[in-house]
């Protein structure tokens, strides 16, 4: 007994090791991680909310905010020069409607829905969108294919059921209505009949179709030929789709605003129906 006594103490200490191979700095990545999942789901459902063309007016805002340019602008989709490259552009938002009348958004989403529940064979024939602050309906040819009878200037069955289906959407508006007709730059083949007058006749045979419907007569403010002064497509002017017809929802008029006798617009006496010539 008195030798176990005399054996020295031995005392042992354990150092408990660190939580982890780091010590429990991955939670705090971890935390990071699930953060930036829920912020990318957020998006997602947010891009599932918005409609197309305001994620092309949010997507041309980004990508062109310079922070020398005055503030304020609205990131509302424009018309610029080129369509199909960059067709849609920042700065200029749609003048500020009273009260009762539709919005040029939703007014192009009554007409987009329209067009593609009856029309949809034509959808990719029927352009909407915002220009200077009005909506603009662009009616186009195709190769091959016309809203007009050949070589012509009336309506074919189909350019007439397609106005007649826009019309419901224009009905009631508290906005004057432009009509516009355009033509390529081919030279119309006939005698003593240019494209200023096919392109005017062409434009009248719209606005008839849409009085037809239900239009009134004096919701029409102007209707104007252009010839191939103003192409969709500039970089080919030659292109059919430059054949159209624009229906122009004008924001800065109202019909309470009486127009001066003066400035009532007299229809031009125009000459006889072309030959019936493929334009």
């Amino acid at each position: 007994m008195a030798e176990v006594r005399d054996q020295p103490v031995i005392i042992k200490k354990y150092k408990k090791a660190a939580e982890g191979g780091h010590g429990g700095s991955w939670k705090v990545a971890y935390a990071d991680f699930v953060t930036a999942m829920m912020a990318f789901f957020l998006l997602l459902w947010l891009l599932t909310m918005t409609s197309q063309q305001k994620k092309i007016a949010l997507s041309n805002y980004f990508q062109n905010y310079s922070i020398f340019e005055k503030g304020g602008g609205a990131a509302v989709a424009t018309k610029q020069d080129t369509p199909g490259q960059g067709m849609f552009d920042v700065g200029r938002a749609i003048q500020p409607a009273p009260p009762k009348t539709v919005l040029a958004n939703e007014l192009a989403d009554r007409i987009k829905r329209q067009v593609d529940d009856q029309f949809k064979e034509y959808r990719d024939r029927v352009l909407i969108f915002t220009d200077d602050g009005n909506l603009r309906i662009e009616i186009i040819d195709t190769v091959g294919s016309s809203f007009f009878e050949v070589g012509g200037t009336n309506l074919s069955g189909s350019g007439k059921a397609l106005i007649q289906g826009i019309v419901p959407a224009l009905k009631g508006m508290d906005r004057k209505l432009i009509v516009e007709g355009h033509t390529d730059s081919l030279p119309y083949p006939g005698k003593g009949f240019t494209n200023w007058e096919l392109s005017t006749q062409r434009a009248l045979s719209a606005r008839m179709e849409l009085e037809k419907n239900g239009i009134p007569p004096n919701q029409i403010s102007m209707v104007a030929g252009y010839a191939d002064t103003k192409p969709f497509i500039k970089g080919n002017p030659a292109d059919p789709k430059n054949r159209r017809i624009s229906i122009v929802v004008d924001y800065k008029s109202s019909m309470k605003t009486a127009v001066p006798p003066e400035k009532t617009m007299q229809k031009p006496a125009l000459p006889d129906s072309p030959p019936n010539l493929v334009q």
